[in-house]
């Protein structure tokens, strides 16, 4: 194989991998924004029959790509518009199961949607939070599931306590540190306690933290970026109906650091 051929696979191969995202991010979105009952729905669908009319007659995929760009840029552009008519009806949906009632099947996935925008979008700013939502999805018989990693002694809460031999609970400060680094363990761990034991050569840490959603609690974010322009809420009441109906799975989590004394 010569390295003009090499080049040649290997940029149609990026070109296939890349329709393939594009293809699963637009579909995603068109099932979700149908759960959710959201008006932006029916433009994706619109923008995806005249993609598919042009690729069947043109063949090309290339044509096809380029309308479901379109239409990811469509959504952007009407941003503050679906989260304004998002947030209203998650409040909707919140305000019924407060009272009792049950959401249709469709209305859980949307919800489960949400759960999965989580994961993916939460990975690289709140990967500790990104991971234990993953985990979510799935079931295990004991509801306790450990992890080892030292990051989050970086933690400006933690810190303090690494020379405290025994268990502590963690004060998280957590609202008023979004821009440093304590946020994104806060985000994960909170509440938790953490026990530091003296292992011979090195130190042990072991964060116990319930990872699970909280009833009837909505976290509004964005209220004060550009006059609550892209506000959006997270209805963690929402979720917790999802564990009550067994689509999600909450457990304990413990993770484990070890490091120099």
């Amino acid at each position: 194989m010569t390295l003009k051929s090499f080049a040649q696979k290997l940029k149609s191969f990026l070109k296939a991998f890349l329709f393939t995202i594009l293809c699963i991010v637009y579909l995603f979105l068109t099932i979700w924004t149908f759960c959710y009952s959201l008006n932006i729905f029916y433009v994706f669908i619109i923008v995806l029959a005249i993609g598919l009319i042009l690729y069947f007659r043109r063949k090309k995929r290339r044509d096809l790509s380029a309308i479901l760009v379109v239409g990811l840029i469509i959504f952007l552009i009407a941003t503050p518009y679906n989260l304004t008519q998002y947030n209203n009806n998650a409040a909707g949906f919140q305000a019924r199961v407060n009272r009792g009632k049950s959401l249709t099947f469709k209305e859980k996935c949307g919800i489960y949607g949400n759960v999965l925008m989580i994961i993916v979008l939460d990975y690289i700013p709140l990967r500790e939070a990104s991971v234990m939502n993953f985990y979510m999805l799935f079931p295990k018989e004991n509801k306790t599931r450990v992890f080892y990693s030292n990051a989050y002694l970086r933690a400006h809460d933690i810190q303090p306590l690494l020379n405290k031999k025994g268990k502590n609970t963690v004060a998280w400060n957590k609202w008023n540190e979004r821009l440093n680094g304590n946020f994104r363990f806060a985000a994960a761990f909170d509440p938790c306690t953490i026990e530091i034991t003296d292992e011979g050569t090195y130190k042990k840490a072991v964060l116990i933290t319930p990872f699970q959603y909280r009833k009837n609690y909505t976290t509004k974010n964005a209220v004060h970026a550009m006059h609550g322009l892209f506000e959006f809420h997270i209805n963690e009441g929402l979720f917790w109906y999802l564990q009550h109906k067994g689509w999600l799975h909450p457990y304990t989590a413990v993770w484990i650091a070890k490091f120099d004394k």
